[in-house]
């Protein structure tokens, strides 16, 4: 049975390392939603790594989510 994909979001994630407190690593992180389907990785990552010089302290990775929906074929 042949499957067909329909687009529905994307975002990207972009963690940062505030190091070790009360002895764990800790890792926070900040989705942002709403990106255009065009956008390209290059151009997502080029603006999570200017978000991520503005927050403290600096971006440790960068995950793009994206969401496809699975459509059954007749």
């Amino acid at each position: 049975m042949p499957v067909t994909t329909d687009f529905l979001s994307n975002k990207v994630q972009v963690r940062s390392n505030y190091g070790m407190v009360d002895g764990k690593e800790t890792i926070k992180s900040k989705t942002y939603s709403n990106l255009k389907a065009s956008a390209s990785d290059d151009d997502i990552y080029a603006v999570a790594v200017a978000l991520g010089d503005l927050q403290e302290p600096t971006m440790e990775e960068v995950i793009k989510i994206e969401s496809t929906l699975l459509i059954p074929g007749v």
